[in-house]
């Protein structure tokens, strides 16, 4: 099995987990390994070899032990990098990895090489900041004087950091090419925050990773190669082939299951910062969540029983299970679904989250910022990166001049158009819709937010999501459906689009059969349909880039597929840490060469395994 773990970066030995110190001294000198995963200890010869023949450079051991254990008694996912368990000789750390029992030695196999990945990474980004020469930004209120932000886009992620900004003592200005999200214009002309239905949610899991991550996977990366009818994301009109949808589709593919594995963790990891983050919101920040419809615990519905069953085992591994519930309990304990069909569901995990009407966040969002002092322009597309003689972000041209600050946040949604063009980050976003629909909340009404899933089924996720309406009506709001529009997010095929709504209307009637009749069924609901294009990346990692700004720092953020505003806090978090000079986990987790230095381009130390 380990011999077919792809990676240009790792290198299978197994005869070296029974050779002698010196066999093992030889090839560990000749080899260079930057990290070396094994069964077995380092004698002390090997060590002196290893650490002799990488003068300078960090290496780490990461040793695989049994343990008694079953899966779910693992800690919650961290953001936070493996401490080192123990020092070896000449100061190289190990770092434990258990196999516990119900794990397959794939799993543990791929854990493990995870946390080789990891090493590697923060040594490549800590070398990353040790060769910028950044100017030291200035303290907050030195000698009277803000530093100034400008943030391009407007998007509830934006809107969250802008926020987090202002708090931290920053002069924040903001710009987007749509009209404000309070003019409630209609919804295609503005972005995915404002343009899609008024509800997000946020749940541990929420945002996720959709590669394969075991080698018997044979599906899951064959998405973007196929129509919604024959269960893919594909909603590009047939004649579109673009060279550039074709590399983004390559990156996707390159993405093999071990890597996959750490990327499901390391997301997972960040979910539950964000989680930490938002709970302290309600009590810090109660004007922004006042009349939002904050709904806390979601629902989790599973109409497949295997499917039910192995995500009950995820939801208790990163510490969201509230309660689990066979499909008449479901009835029973949540009166509203009393009458879906029969085989709606076989059972659901109420789990630990929350849902807002994210509409009405971002208009208290926008007028906290107004009040604040901050400068907010809409109907402005920022158009260009100006730089100066250095190379350094100096302003961003816009049609009515051009816009200087010291630093600039870029959360450029599907549409950053020409601004990120002479970037590294060009073309690493690509637009996969989404599909809404409201339907009345009737008596007895939902008072959870749900999470629908339906293996097999063209739209196979849905959130339903609690709220109201303009008018101020009980109403549910279902997002659900993934259709890859490619580079550009208006490349849409509308009868694919049309199968994607009949599949939301037909998860609609049959949890909802009353209210589904109740606005006149198929043809009722069309009335209510939109969608929006979200960002999404190749790795289905966050993007997280930096690069010098004349005075301060420039900062690239988004790409966050269905997570943006589960993970907004922590975004936050890790843009002021940017600003500050500070490292952040993210910064290492969200890299845009990530992928690439885990390949083995860029990368210059291998990952052994004995």
């Amino acid at each position: 099995m380990a011999q077919n773990v792809p990676g240009n970066g790792i290198r299978f030995r197994p005869d070296l987990l029974t050779a002698d110190d010196g066999a093992l001294a030889a090839a560990i000198a000749g080899t260079r390994p930057g990290v070396i995963v094994s069964e077995r200890e380092l004698g002390v010869k090997a060590l002196r070899h290893w650490r002799n023949a990488m003068p300078g450079i960090h290496v780490a051991l990461v040793r695989m032990e049994s343990s008694q254990r079953t899966g779910t008694a693992h800690r919650p996912p961290s953001m936070h990098p493996a401490k080192p368990r123990r020092e070896l000789p000449f100061g190289i750390p190990v770092l434990m990895c258990s196999r516990s029992r119900g794990h397959s030695d794939e799993s543990a196999l791929f854990s493990a090489i995870a946390l080789a990945e990891r090493f590697l990474q923060e040594q490549l980004v800590a070398a990353d900041r040790a060769s910028r020469s950044h100017r030291p930004a200035p303290a907050a209120g030195h000698q009277g004087i803000r530093e100034t932000v400008l943030l391009v886009g407007a998007g509830v992620t934006n809107l969250v950091t802008a926020h987090h900004l202002m708090e931290n003592g920053f002069q924040v200005t903001v710009v987007d090419a749509c009209p404000d999200p309070r003019d409630n214009e209609p919804w295609h002309r503005y972005g995915a925050s404002r343009g899609g239905g008024n509800a997000r949610m946020f749940t541990l899991t929420e945002m996720d990773e959709y590669h394969a991550k075991s080698t018997g996977d044979t599906e899951s990366n064959l998405v973007f190669d196929r129509p919604p009818a024959r269960l893919g994301w594909d909603v590009r009109p047939d004649t579109a082939a673009s060279e550039a949808d074709r590399r983004w589709i390559r990156d996707f593919k390159s993405v093999p299951p071990w890597l996959a594995h750490g990327y499901s963790r390391d997301i997972l990891g960040l979910n539950r910062r964000s989680g930490e983050l938002w709970r302290s919101w309600p009590k810090a920040r109660p004007h922004l969540l006042d009349d939002v419809e904050l709904r806390h615990d979601i629902l989790r519905l599973y109409e497949n029983p295997q499917h039910l069953d192995a995500a009950a085992l995820r939801q208790d591994a990163v510490g969201a299970t509230i309660g689990r519930y066979g499909s008449p309990q479901v009835r029973e304990e949540f009166p509203a679904l009393r009458d879906a069909v029969p085989g709606a569901f076989a059972g659901g995990i109420l789990v630990r989250g929350f849902t807002v009407n994210v509409h009405d966040f971002m208009g208290r969002l926008l007028d906290s910022l107004a009040s604040g002092g901050a400068d907010l322009r809409f109907g402005l597309r920022a158009e260009r990166l100006l730089r100066d003689a250095s190379d350094r972000v100096a302003g961003v041209s816009a049609a009515d001049g051009v816009l200087s600050c010291d630093h600039y946040v870029v959360s450029p949604g599907v549409d950053g158009g020409s601004l990120l063009l002479d970037t590294p980050f060009a073309d690493q976003i690509h637009g996969v819709l989404g599909c809404w629909a409201t339907i009345p909340n009737l008596e007895p009404a939902l008072a959870n937010s749900l999470k629908v899933a339906r293996r097999g089924h063209i739209t196979e996720d849905a959130n339903v999501t609690v709220g109201r309406d303009a008018s101020g009506a009980p109403v549910l709001m279902i997002g659900s459906g993934y259709g890859w529009t490619g580079a550009d997010p208006g490349n849409i095929d509308e009868r694919k689009l049309r199968s994607l709504h009949s599949a939301v209307a037909d998860t609609v009637r049959r949890l909802f059969p009353r209210a589904y009749e109740s606005i006149g069924g198929r043809a009722g609901l069309r009335r209510t349909q939109a969608y929006c294009v979200r960002p999404w990346t190749a790795s289905n990692l966050g993007l997280f880039g930096t690069a010098p700004a004349a005075n301060g720092t420039f900062v690239v953020t988004g790409g966050h597929n269905t997570g943006g505003f589960a993970q907004a806090p922590v975004i936050a978090e890790a843009v002021l840490d940017a600003l500050r000079g500070r490292h952040h986990p993210m910064h290492t987790l969200y890299h845009p060469l990530r992928t690439r230095r885990a390949l083995g381009a860029d990368v210059a130390a291998d990952t052994v395994t004995t």
